[in-house]
């Protein structure tokens, strides 16, 4: 009995699988054999024929996808942080989304010539949809930060805005936000249910600034009364700014690095040169973790030039 051999390739894993289907000759089976044999040859090779059509459908709608969010990637990073020297403060910068995109956002503009803001936010959820939601938040808070209102009053407006825009029991958002004078000598910090703001000052370790106010986009007084906190800075006192990403990240154990964990670390790396600090927190967290992040991350880092 000879056999027809029919290949199906298999969209995305680069395999085969081989369908055999038998032909048969007259005189070796029966004529009701031959028949039903025929015919079920022929309803496979149509099936595999419409699985061949759905294959080359799915592989079109595929690379759409792919074509949208390489666009949508692009987009995305004009919202991550850039460094800046402004005064006496200089900022480094690090983002990654877990995904081709991401909920984390960071925002590091001057407000005037006196006061420079810094902002980092993390959207609940990955991929697409946080990144749309981090796309609108995003523009509302460059708007606010850069009309000079306090900080209380900038997270009260991010609260509304989401639970007028979004209004989702399984919709959130972190946020924690920096304002320092051009002197570099003076901070007011607000943060809203995000992780706490270290000041680092060198071989110490970092005093942690928790936020005050609960996340945003759920509760309508999610603000509390007395948000901010101020300090005064001293030449090479250095601010860090994260997304939890960071932090929720485990060893091999299965250990989390959690706060301590960064702590630990920025502690390490705070007597470093400036532009050597962000890139060596990074390379511990790489070194320390177990595979890649799989969670958005944003930082932003500051220092009080002398």
């Amino acid at each position: 009995m000879n056999m027809v051999d029919l290949l199906i390739a298999d969209s995305g894993a680069n395999e085969s699988a081989v369908i055999e289907i038998p032909c048969t000759r007259a005189g070796v089976f029966g004529a009701d054999t031959g028949s039903a044999r025929t015919s079920e040859g022929a309803d496979l090779i149509e099936r595999c024929e419409q699985l061949r059509t759905a294959n080359i459908q799915l592989r079109a709608l595929y690379k759409e996808l792919e074509d949208d969010l390489a666009v949508a990637a692009r987009v995305q990073r004009h919202f991550e942080p850039k460094p800046i020297v402004w005064g006496r403060v200089r900022v480094d910068t690090f983002s990654q989304p877990a995904r081709t995109v991401g909920g984390d956002f960071g925002v590091v503009c001057p407000l005037d010539d006196q006061h420079l803001n810094l902002l980092v936010c993390d959207v609940s959820g990955h991929g697409i949809s946080a990144a749309l939601a981090a796309s609108r938040i995003f523009s509302e808070a460059n708007a606010h930060l850069q009309t000079g209102v306090p900080l209380r009053e900038v997270l009260s407006t991010l609260n509304r805005f989401a639970l007028q825009n979004f209004n989702s029991s399984s919709f959130f958002f972190t946020a924690a936000a920096v304002r320092l004078d051009r002197s570099g000598r003076h901070m007011v910090f607000a943060g809203a249910g995000h992780p706490p703001c270290m000041l680092i000052k060198p071989g110490a370790v970092p005093l942690l600034l928790e936020a005050r106010s609960m996340m945003l986009g759920a509760l309508q007084n999610a603000v509390c009364h007395e948000p901010v906190i101020e300090m005064d800075l001293e030449p090479c006192d250095r601010i860090l700014l994260y997304t939890d990403g960071v932090t929720d990240v485990f060893d091999e154990r299965g250990e989390m690095l959690g706060i301590e964990g960064l702590q630990n670390f920025v502690r390490e790396c705070s007597l470093l040169p400036f532009e050597d600090m962000l890139p060596a927190i990074l390379e511990r967290i790489a070194t320390w973790r177990q595979g890649p992040f799989v969670d958005d991350v944003t930082l932003v880092l500051a220092e009080a030039v002398e």
